[in-house]
């Protein structure tokens, strides 16, 4: 029997009076409750008579029990590992337990509360070289800190980990016919024959991949501090590289030169945490890669759950547009532009 998905299973309804009891009970918490977007979970935004913050999340019944156990762990290993890097905290049940198991409308649902981090979201706040930067040095202090977390439950069969871009070919008949579909059927065609065989052969540690800007958040004065990285709903063991990637897909056609945020950021990144020859040669197309899977996944998800659509979709334009660039004319530009930005030319 196939095994129910996250991405196919939709986590049942649940009104805000069900979410605030069940917190009050799990975790003693009360205050003002509002529901949150979410592509695959239940989650909704707590606000506190004292001003406390924090997000209660019920997660969708399909995610196997290790996979939630290992997303929780990571967050509780970075605030050991580097505790001023800014990632939610865990806030314990009144049991002094992690998470809670509910039950709602018949099934199973893991129960965690998390506390809220202030700012402005990454995609409403207007891109500078500065917020790439700290983009940038933000994510490889994550990485560093999640570098020796080991939990079984980071090796997962996850259609967004880029390892996996030649899978989503079968899903491709959900784009219309067209250039944009067969510039997405060459990339991933070259990706199967000359990157996937390379992969192997990288450092390989659990990553966050998911870095984009609605999991994000800087400061709402000058946008250019990282307050917050949040949404662990992705984590896996996958090469390190690949977490880089994930972040340079979102701005691929930012900048205030060509590819000028994807060179700020690269380059703040590999200040903080040195990527290897290997990592450096195959980062632009890692980031195309990204770019492809984000094409493939929101063309089929949004033609399966066309009432969802318009969140499915939020990316997808940026995605072609950076795609393009990456593979077409462009592209031996971004490869230059990206080895120098790590110092290498």
């Amino acid at each position: 029997m196939t095994q129910p998905d996250v991405l196919t299973t939709a986590a049942p309804p649940i009104s805000a009076i069900e979410a605030g009891a069940m917190m009050q009970r799990c975790f003693g918490v009360t205050g003002t409750i509002r529901e949150l977007s979410s592509e695959r979970d239940r989650n909704f935004h707590i606000a506190t008579p004292e001003g406390q913050g924090y997000v209660l999340k019920f997660t969708n019944p399909a995610e196997p029990a290790l996979v939630t156990s290992f997303q929780t762990g990571a967050m509780q290993h970075v605030a050991l590992r580097d505790p001023s890097l800014p990632v939610p905290r865990v806030v314990p049940t009144l049991d002094g337990e992690a998470q809670a198991t509910v039950r709602v409308d018949g099934h199973a649902m893991v129960l965690r509360l998390l506390t809220y981090l202030d700012g402005t979201p990454l995609h409403a706040a207007p891109a500078s070289p500065g917020q790439m930067r700290a983009l940038g040095a933000t994510l490889a202090r994550l990485d560093l800190a999640l570098a020796d977390y080991e939990h079984p439950g980071s090796e997962r069969d996850l259609l967004w980990d880029i390892t996996r871009t030649a899978s989503v070919a079968d899903r491709l008949h959900y784009l219309a016919d067209g250039p944009r579909r067969g510039m997405v059927e060459r990339f991933i065609a070259r990706f199967a024959d000359l990157v996937a065989p390379r992969l192997p052969g990288l450092r390989h540690q659990v990553i966050h991949n998911d870095l984009n800007p609605h999991n994000a958040v800087v400061d709402p004065v000058g946008h250019e501090t990282v307050t917050g990285i949040i949404d662990f709903g992705d984590a896996l063991k996958a090469p390190l590289v690949n977490d880089l990637a994930t972040a340079l897909a979102y701005h691929v056609t930012s900048g205030e030169t060509p590819f000028g945020s994807l060179v700020e950021m690269t380059g703040a990144f590999t200040a903080v945490l040195p990527l290897t020859d290997d990592e450096v040669d195959l980062l632009p197309d890692l980031v195309a890669a990204r770019l492809a899977l984000t094409i493939a996944i929101t063309g089929w998800r949004a033609a399966e759950y066309p009432a969802n659509a318009a969140y499915i979709l939020r990316n997808a334009e940026r995605a072609f547009a950076g795609l393009e660039k990456l593979t077409g004319d462009e592209a031996a530009t971004a490869h230059r532009l990206l080895h120098r930005a790590c110092q290498r030319v």
